[in-house]
């Protein structure tokens, strides 16, 4: 009897060992679960990002990280035209380049062409930096050639191009001709241009009524800082001048929509960017404030102060104003 007790007391201790077994690999197979479907999660978490990640470079994988290493000599070479005016002599900085540089992409690509086979053609010869900026973001095909521009244009003999870019000379009339030069061309264009240009009454006739420019705005409290070579008392390094707020043209003549360019550009690029792109609905951008320009003797004081002054700022830039009118901007938002 005690026997058969021993036995009945073993078998239900080896039920109850069995038993505790089973719990036990529940749970060690509910701990594998658990850290299974953690390692899952991660690694859908990692794919989510790395797939997030790539999208991106797609995205940006046209755009151009590295600096051109380009710097505007102090000294001016000899030019195969006369100067109309000492300060139309400045160079582009590469800054502004790299903010256009998604819109000549897209223009690219509307072509069926690559970026380094798109042809841009800029007439107005300064140093030449504009090619090697170019070059520096994949725009291989560039014309920039000490020639006279106007020269070639009324013996027809200007180069093929896909699209024009430059920051023409501001003294003179050469806003009006290089705008009706474009107008004329039927090519897309990018031209750099003070903020006065599209509300002076030459500007619409000279476009044209088909034409509906985009604008490219640089941050106004950092302003395009132009590079002027052969300047007197800067035979070191070429002297920085801001002498105008100034910012991109855009039109794409019909190869590309405006309307679509611009939400392309919020959507993809904007984060990538300190610009802005104005709606085409606006006349004017609100930031960009037409500044009348002063009479001749006004401008001659000016002129006088500025020599004595420190800074580099001009008679339409001022960088306090620009400073406050971006924190107006923010608050207003």
């Amino acid at each position: 009897m005690p026997a058969r007790d021993e036995d009945a007391r073993g078998k239900s201790h080896n039920r109850g060992g069995a038993s505790s077994t089973s719990r036990e690999g529940g749970a060690t197979r509910e701990d594998d679960g658990a850290r299974e479907g953690e390692k899952r999660s991660a690694e859908q978490k990692r794919r989510a990002k790395s797939t997030k990640r790539a999208k991106r470079e797609r995205v940006l994988a046209h755009l151009s990280v590295k600096s051109s290493g380009v710097v505007t000599p102090a000294t001016k070479a000899a030019l195969a035209f006369a100067d109309v005016d000492e300060a139309d002599h400045c160079e582009t900085p590469f800054r502004a380049y790299r903010d256009v540089e998604p819109f000549l992409f897209n223009l690219a690509k509307a072509m069926k062409k690559s970026k380094a086979t798109l042809r841009i053609y800029d007439p107005y010869y300064c140093e030449g930096s504009v090619v090697a900026h170019l070059n520096a973001l994949g725009f291989e095909s560039v014309y920039n050639q000490n020639e006279d521009f106007y020269e070639k244009v009324a013996t027809k003999s200007t180069p093929e191009f896909d699209v024009l870019v430059t920051n023409p000379p501001y003294s003179g009339d050469h806003f009006k001709r290089i705008l009706s030069y474009c107008r004329d061309s039927k090519k897309p264009w990018l031209l750099l241009l003070p903020n006065f240009v599209c509300r002076k009454s030459y500007y619409a006739p000279s476009i044209g009524d088909a034409a509906k420019p985009l604008f490219l705005i640089p941050d106004d409290a950092k302003p395009y800082r132009y590079w002027a070579p052969g300047r007197q008392g800067h035979e070191i390094r070429a002297k920085g001048t801001t002498p105008f707020e100034t910012f991109w043209y855009i039109e794409f003549a019909g190869v590309l929509d405006a309307q679509q360019q611009r939400a392309w550009w919020y959507k993809k690029y904007a984060a990538h960017s300190s610009c802005s792109v104005p709606a085409l609905d606006e006349a004017l951008p609100q930031q960009q404030r037409l500044q009348k320009r002063p009479n001749p003797k006004v401008r001659a004081a000016l002129r006088g102060a500025q020599k004595s002054a420190t800074t580099t700022t001009g008679v339409y830039f001022d960088p306090a104003k620009a400073k406050a009118r971006k924190k107006k901007r923010a608050r207003d938002f």
